[in-house]
């Protein structure tokens, strides 16, 4: 195969490569919400500019070990820079922070299968995860196809097993409907790429033909193929765990440490919307909530359960009770999952505990599905003012809780309840600790509030209106003292403990309670789908002939669909809630739960010092994808000019040395000789400029044999003329003189014809 044919096939495979790797990238980043198309794009580019350079690589006469150095360095800038595009802090490719990368991607491959697509949860992570495996497989499928060998088929067939198999992955992990136009585009593209750059220009368009009647043959057929059912079921290989993910409900604070991938948990009928509550943290240990429960024997069968306080009144309203079902589907809990007080379950076997929580006999994992009998007030305001303040005893309970810090050392206080006079006295007891100006704070809130009601809406009120959610939140050895003082910003542990704590200090019972935000409505089967984005803490107060009525402190920061407002309450009976949003989910409850994961992988990384995509500029992307296509151009160019003949060669340099000098504004006159150009160029810009013009005069006139010019005189000729020109002239000696040297044209007379 001659040089200009071969280059002529580089440059149609390149086309190909281009147009197939296009549409497969932008197949395999739908799987995420709102796609950077144009960003992938340009990761394309860069791939194909790579193809290029290595095609012009491959044809250096180097060493072999010199070749695939460079071309494996080409593949690698490609790779990195189209990782960069797409959203890569360009500061994790440093060897300096591989630590945090690995740390990073590990934690998100963790149960990255079993995340909902396409993917629209708060985990930067797992979406730019997904989002980079295109341009790493465009890059690895350049390498293989332009990377030529003795074997060169098996390399592009490589490279179109690559290509095809991150389209099909994306299409079968997304199941959408049918995908017959992309499919039909598909087969198009793959037998351009395999037979396109062989087949002769005369036959093209049979050929063309002979594909489209294929495309026409094969969409039928596919069209009859059930897509309900997969051909293959690789779900019931058994090779997936049947570990589902697990947290730790205790609250820590500090930076967030796990991930938020939109796994789906739980799937839930229910009639009514309900926050769906795994356990309570009862005690305030000094600086945090954790759970503290003696557990209770299961009761006989008939025998009624003995909560405390009264959690449930002795003539519950039927509006307030609710039969929930429960299917696991991704988590794995040492409690059963239920909603305000549990009053039974059916078809799991576990025990309750003194405070409603059931402890699960043997652990609550992915495919198990139950009934749970509950009761989840949700009264009007008018009716929680009007519950009064005669609690049951057992509710002093739930006013305990120990301070800390400052000169007054560790102490445990256990204030009388609210009573008809307003909440009770602490202020010496508290004095000396590091919760002075929380109690000061509780207390004026409070002043004018006529029933526990009153104050609970009001601390609500004011935790929501007066600080932001944030989820990256310095560590501090008093974290609610410091959430109120110092950060004003924390996620749903600080808020909903800091409530609850300035409750307590008022004389009203309450407590945190952790598990899952409502979630939203699959439009399918009407059922809540809740995921790891909805874990959440909020605050239950405890009324008098009522019990525990759900508040939640924190603000909205996340799709209204996962938490309810406030009308739902304490206010007014909730609406149902709207489906779940598909544009980007921001959890506002993670609640910090550390989760333990099922899989081994990296460690987790704090959100303090998480590193989220980044993207490069675009004219920063764009200069980076010219830089490579100009790269792969030139080397082409040397290439092929390498291999022309000389004849030719010297023909091309003549033709362009009369078109550079008209560029640069000095023009031969018409008829004008090689002798008037070297003497024209010894003016303008000395002796070793005229002495390019010398040597193609010499070689057409008095030494055929001899060599033209090559690379070095052409460098030689242009850095005279930039010294002549200086600055101003530098563009217009780059525009007479690029690199690469001249190519021949066709049809051009030999110079020693001319007159």
């Amino acid at each position: 195969m001659s040089a200009l044919a071969q280059d002529r096939r580089i440059r149609i495979e390149l086309v190909c490569f281009a147009a197939l790797a296009a549409v497969a990238c932008l197949q395999w980043s739908s799987l995420v919400a709102h796609p950077p198309a144009g960003r992938v794009i340009v990761a394309v580019l860069l791939a194909t500019a790579a193809g290029a350079t290595l095609a012009a690589i491959a044809r250096l006469p180097r060493p072999r070990r010199a070749r695939w150095a460079l071309a494996a360095a080409a593949t690698a800038a490609a790779i990195c820079l189209g990782m960069i595009v797409v959203g890569l802090p360009a500061r994790l490719l440093l060897p300096a922070h591989w630590d945090e990368l690995g740390s990073n991607l590990s934690q998100s491959l963790d149960g990255l299968a079993d995340i909902p697509v396409p993917y629209a949860g708060a985990d930067v992570w797992t979406r730019l995860v997904i989002i980079l495996a295109g341009p790493l497989t465009a890059g690895l499928a350049a390498f293989a196809a332009f990377w030529p060998t003795r074997r060169r088929t098996a390399g592009r067939i490589c490279a179109l097993a690559l290509l095809l198999a991150l389209y099909l992955v994306a299409v079968a992990w997304a199941r959408p409907g049918r995908q017959l136009a992309g499919g039909a585009l598909l087969l198009l593209l793959a037998s351009a790429w395999l037979w396109l750059p062989g087949v002769a220009p005369r036959n093209r368009v049979a050929a063309g033909f002979a594909v489209a009647a294929a495309v026409v043959v094969a969409l039928p057929a596919a069209a009859a193929i059930e897509t309900g059912r997969g051909l293959i079921d690789y779900r019931n290989w058994g090779l997936l765990s049947a570990n589902g993910q697990s947290f730790k409900w205790d609250q820590t604070y500090g930076p967030l440490n796990w991930p938020q991938k939109g796994t789906q948990l739980l799937e839930i009928s229910s009639e009514h919307t309900h926050y769906w509550k795994a356990t309570n943290l009862n005690t305030f240990n000094g600086t945090g909530w954790v759970r503290s429960s003696v557990a209770g024997s299961q009761p006989a069968l008939g025998e009624p359960l003995k909560f405390h306080p009264k959690a449930v009144p002795p003539r519950p309203d039927p509006e307030y009770v609710d039969r929930i079902n429960i299917r696991d589907q991704g988590l794995s809990s040492e409690f059963a999952i239920g909603a305000g007080t549990v009053l039974a379950l059916r078809g799991i076997s576990a025990r309750p505990t003194s405070d409603a929580v059931w402890d699960m006999n043997h652990q609550l994992k992915p495919g198990t599905s139950y009934t749970a009998l509950i009761y989840d007030p949700q009264p009007s305001a008018s009716v929680m003012r009007s519950a009064g303040t005669v609690y049951p005893t057992p509710a002093r309970r739930y006013t305990a809780f120990t301070l800390s810090g400052g000169a007054g050392g560790t102490r445990t206080l256990d204030p009388p309840l609210w009573s008809s006079t307003g909440p009770p006295p602490l202020g010496a007891r508290v004095h000396g600790t590091a919760y002075v100006r929380m109690y000061a704070l509780a207390r004026s809130l409070a002043s004018q509030a006529p029933t526990p009601y009153d104050a609970v809406r009001r601390v609500e009120v004011y935790l929501r209106d007066n600080y932001r959610y944030q989820q990256n939140v310095p560590a501090h050895p008093y974290p609610l003292p410091a959430f109120l003082s110092h950060d004003r910003a924390g996620y749903c542990q600080q808020f909903s403990g800091t409530m609850a704590l300035m409750l307590r200090m008022l004389g009203i019972p309450s407590r945190v309670a952790s598990g899952f935000a409502p979630g939203g409505r699959d439009p399918e089967s009407n059922n809540f789908l809740v995921d790891d984005t909805d874990a959440h803490d909020w605050v239950e107060v405890f009324f008098p002939s009522i019990g525990w009525v759900t508040f939640d402190p924190t603000p909205a920061a996340a799709p209204a669909a996962t938490q309810l407002d406030d009308n739902a309450l304490g206010v007014t009976k909730s609406p149902q809630p709207a489906q779940r949003s598909t544009g980007p989910a921001f959890p506002h409850s993670p609640a910090n739960f550390v989760p333990q994961p099922h899989r081994t992988g990296g460690a987790p990384v704090s959100a303090a010092h998480h590193s989220g995509p980044s993207a490069l500029p675009p004219l920063g992307a764009a200069v980076a994808a010219l830089a490579l296509v100009g790269l792969g151009a030139y080397g082409l160019r040397v290439r092929r000019r390498r291999h022309l003949d000389p004849d030719r060669l010297v023909a091309a340099e003549v033709v362009e040395l009369e078109s550079a000098l008209e560029r640069i504004g000095t023009p031969l006159e018409p008829g004008a000789t090689l002798l008037s150009a070297e003497a024209a160029l010894g003016a303008l810009a000395g002796p070793s400029a005229a002495d390019y013009a010398a040597r193609l005069r010499d070689r057409l006139y008095s030494h055929p044999a001899a060599t033209p010019p090559g690379a070095r005189e052409r460098r030689d000729l242009r850095r005279a003329l930039l010294r002549a020109r200086g600055r101003r002239g530098f563009l217009r000696v780059l525009w007479a003189l690029p690199p690469g040297g001249p190519t021949p044209r066709r049809g051009r007379a030999d110079p020693r014809t001319s007159p």
